[in-house]
């Protein structure tokens, strides 16, 4: 399954509080998921990396569910991602 949006919530607590919490919603033609995460250290969501980490952390979310568990079948749309991380021909 391509997941071809992604909604980042949230992951705006003041870095002194030292964790991140919001969900990720990931959408898959009529499918929708709502992953809640918390995070152990303070995010930026501009930063492109903190950005990557969330959607890392909400695909492993998504593959532990019981329907899609131990299946290689969630992706991300490769518009989705940076170009740097678009694979070579």
């Amino acid at each position: 399954m391509i997941i071809q949006d992604i909604e980042i919530t949230g992951f705006d607590s003041p870095p002194e509080k030292g964790v991140s919490s919001g969900i990720v919603t990931l959408q898959a033609g009529t499918l929708r998921m709502n992953i809640p995460l918390t995070l152990p250290r303070h995010l930026e969501m501009t930063n492109t990396r903190d950005k990557l980490l969330v959607m890392s952390e909400a695909l492993a979310a998504a593959r532990r569910m019981p329907e899609y568990r131990g299946k290689n079948t969630l992706r991300f749309h490769p518009a989705l991602l940076p170009h740097e991380m678009h694979r070579k021909a």
